[in-house]
C-alpha cells in the first residue's frame, strides 16, 4: 500500500466516524463559499467605487484646468485682435500647473489638431516626461468628435501601473483648435484596493476559522450525550445489564438519558427472565430426558422379547409388535438426541478433536447408507478433489452431520442421484451432499433448521427422523467454529454444505460452491 493510499484510507475512515468533523468540515466549507461569494462581491464594488470616484474627480478637474486655459487664451488677443500664441501657451502652462492638485499627475500636453489651415500656428507642448505613447488615436478622435465634454481612457503607465488620460478640445484665438491632455497615475488608488482586498481577506479567514472553532465546541458539547449513550450500549450489549446513563437536567439529553435507562430496565428485565426461563427448560429437558431412559429400558426389552416372538402370534398382534418395535427405536432415538441438544444448550458439549481425513470420512458415511441408497435407487458418489490429508475433527459429530444430510438426500431425492464432494483448503474444509429431488421453496429453507420442523411431514420417510437432525447438526457446526449453507429449488434438489475452519482461521471461504459444480470435477 503506497503513502498516498495510506493517507487517503486513513482519511476516509476519520471522515466517515466522526460527525464532529463531518460538521465542522460542512460549516468551514460554506462559511468560506459564503465569504468568498460576499468578499468577491464587496472587492468588485469597492473597486468600482474607488475608480468611479477618482475618476469624476479628475474629470471635474480636467474641466476646470481646460476652462481656466481656455479663459487664458481668450483673454490674451489684444484690441486689435492679435495674440501672442506662444506667449499665451507657456501662460497656459502654468495656470495647468497651478490648478492641478490631483494628486498622481504625471503630466500634460496641448496638441495642436490636425487637418486645419489657420493665420497662426502654436506649437504642440507638453510636461517634462509626459507619456505620449499612452495618448491614442481613439480618444484624440473622441474628443475632435464631441468637443463639449471632456473624454478619457483607461491606460497602464509606469511599468504596468493603472492610469487614465482625460482630454478635451480648446480654442486658441488665430491659431484653430487643439486637445489638452492631461495623464493621472492610478497606483494609490491600487493600494488602497489592495489593502481593502487584503483586510477582507483576512477577515473572511478570521470568520471561517471562528466559525469552525465554534461549531467545534457547539457539536463537541451536543453529541457528548450521544456519545455517552453509545459507549453505555457497547457496554449493555457487552454483557453489563446494570449499566446505566446519569440524568443531568432537563433538556433534551435528559430525556434520552431516561428513554435510555428505561429501555435498559426493561431489556435486562427481560433477558433476566428469559435467562431464568431458559435454565429451567434446559433443566426439564435434561431430567425428563435421563428420568425415561429407565422406563425406556425396560419397554425395549419387552418389545424385543414380543418381536422376537412375532411368528407365533395371530396377524394383528404381529403387525402391533412390529409397529412397537419401530416406535420404540424411533422414541430412542427422539431421546438421545433431546438429551444431546441439551448438553449443547446447557454449554456442556465438548469437542472431541482427532486426526481425520475428511474424504476417508465421507466415504465411510456413504458406505453407512449404501443399503438405505439401494433401497431409494439412489446412486451417491464421492467427489473429492481435496480433502486427503488429516485435519483436527470431532469424527464423531461430522459423521452425524453427514448421516443427517446424507438420510434427507435420499428421503428427498426421489431415486435421482447423489453427489457427495470434499474438498478442503489451508484454512477450510468442506463437505457438501447434493441431491436432484424435490428441493424447497425459500420459506422452507429458512425454517430448516427449526426444531420439529420438517418441510413435508405426511411424506413418508424411510429413514426416520425426528426433526431435529439439523438442529443438531447446526450445534455440531458451530462447536467446530464452522458454517452450515443450504441451497435449494423447487424441483431441483437441495445442497447442504458443511464448511469448518482449519487452524484457528477466522472466516474462512469455503472451496466448495452452492451448490457443487459437476463441471468442476473436469476443469
Amino acid at each position: 500500500m503506497t503513502f498516498a493510499t495510506r493517507i487517503f484510507r486513513q482519511a476516509r475512515e476519520a471522515w466517515v466516524g466522526s460527525l464532529r468533523l463531518r460538521m465542522v468540515a460542512v460549516s468551514v466549507g460554506l462559511s468560506l463559499v459564503a465569504v468568498v461569494i460576499i468578499g468577491g462581491f464587496l472587492s468588485f464594488t469597492i473597486e468600482r467605487n474607488l475608480f468611479e470616484t477618482r475618476r469624476n474627480e479628475i474629470i471635474s478637474e480636467t474641466q476646470a484646468v481646460s476652462g481656466s486655459v481656455q479663459s487664458q487664451f481668450d483673454g490674451a488677443v489684444d484690441a486689435q485682435g492679435f495674440i501672442d500664441v506662444e506667449g499665451a501657451n507657456g501662460t497656459a502652462q502654468t495656470t495647468i500647473r497651478a490648478t492641478t492638485n490631483s494628486p498622481g499627475l504625471i503630466g500634460f500636453a496641448i496638441l495642436r489638431a490636425p487637418g486645419q489651415a489657420t493665420d497662426q500656428v502654436m506649437t504642440s507642448t507638453s510636461s517634462i516626461g509626459f507619456p505620449m505613447s499612452v495618448v491614442t488615436d481613439d480618444l484624440r478622435t473622441a474628443i475632435h468628435d464631441d468637443r463639449a465634454n471632456v473624454h478619457y481612457q483607461s491606460v497602464a503607465v509606469d511599468g504596468g501601473s493603472p492610469g487614465i488620460v482625460t482630454g478635451t478640445n480648446i480654442d486658441v484665438p488665430t491659431s484653430g483648435r487643439y486637445d489638452l491632455v492631461l495623464v493621472y497615475n492610478l497606483a494609490d488608488v491600487e493600494t488602497n484596493l489592495a489593502f481593502v482586498q487584503s483586510a477582507l481577506a483576512a477577515g473572511g479567514l478570521f470568520f471561517v476559522a471562528i466559525t469552525g472553532v465554534i461549531v467545534w465546541i457547539v457539536t463537541t458539547r451536543s453529541i457528548k450525550p450521544i456519545m455517552t449513550t453509545a459507549a453505555t450500549a457497547e457496554r449493555f450489549a457487552d454483557g453489563n445489564l446494570e449499566e446505566r446513563i446519569e440524568v443531568e437536567g432537563t433538556d433534551v439529553s435528559a430525556k434520552l438519558a431516561v428513554s435510555f435507562n428505561r429501555m435498559a430496565e426493561s431489556i435486562s428485565g427481560q433477558i433476566n427472565r428469559l435467562a431464568t426461563l431458559s435454565t429451567l427448560q434446559q433443566q426439564f429437558v435434561s431430567d425428563v430426558s435421563h428420568e425415561l431412559r429407565t422406563p425406556l429400558t425396560t419397554i425395549k426389552l419387552a418389545g424385543s422379547m414380543l418381536f422376537k416372538q412375532r411368528k407365533t402370534f395371530d396377524k394383528d398382534s404381529a403387525k402391533a409388535a412390529e409397529l412397537l418395535n419401530r416406535q420404540i427405536a424411533t422414541f430412542e432415538e427422539l431421546l438421545a438426541e433431546l438429551i444431546e441438544l441439551s448438553r449443547y444448550d446447557a454449554g456442556a458439549a465438548e469437542l472431541e478433536l482427532e486426526p481425520v481425513s475428511p474424504a476417508a470420512l465421507a466415504q465411510s458415511c456413504i458406505d453407512q447408507v449404501s443399503t438405505l441408497a439401494a433401497a431409494h435407487g439412489s446412486e451417491v458418489t464421492l467427489h473429492a478433489p481435496g480433502g486427503h490429508s488429516l485435519v483436527d475433527l470431532d469424527a464423531r459429530r461430522v459423521r452425524r452431520i453427514l448421516q443427517n444430510f446424507l438420510s434427507n438426500a435420499l428421503d428427498h431425492g426421489e431415486g435421482k442421484p447423489i453427489e457427495v464432494w470434499v474438498d478442503s483448503t489451508a484454512t477450510a474444509v468442506s463437505f457438501a451432499v447434493r441431491d436432484h429431488g424435490i428441493g424447497m421453496t425459500p420459506v422452507e429453507v429458512s425454517r430448516v433448521f427449526d426444531r420439529f420442523w420438517r418441510a413435508d411431514p405426511s411424506r413418508q420417510r424411510q429413514s426416520g427422523g425426528t426433526g431435529l437432525g439439523l438442529a443438531i447438526a447446526l450445534g455440531y457446526a458451530k462447536l467446530h467454529g464452522g458454517v452450515i449453507d443450504v441451497w435449494a429449488e423447487p424441483n431441483e434438489g437441495a445442497c447442504f454444505r458443511l464448511t469448518v475452519p482449519r487452524d484457528g482461521a477466522i472466516d474462512p471461504v469455503s472451496p466448495l460452491g452452492l451448490p457443487p459444480v459437476e463441471e468442476a470435477l473436469d476443469a
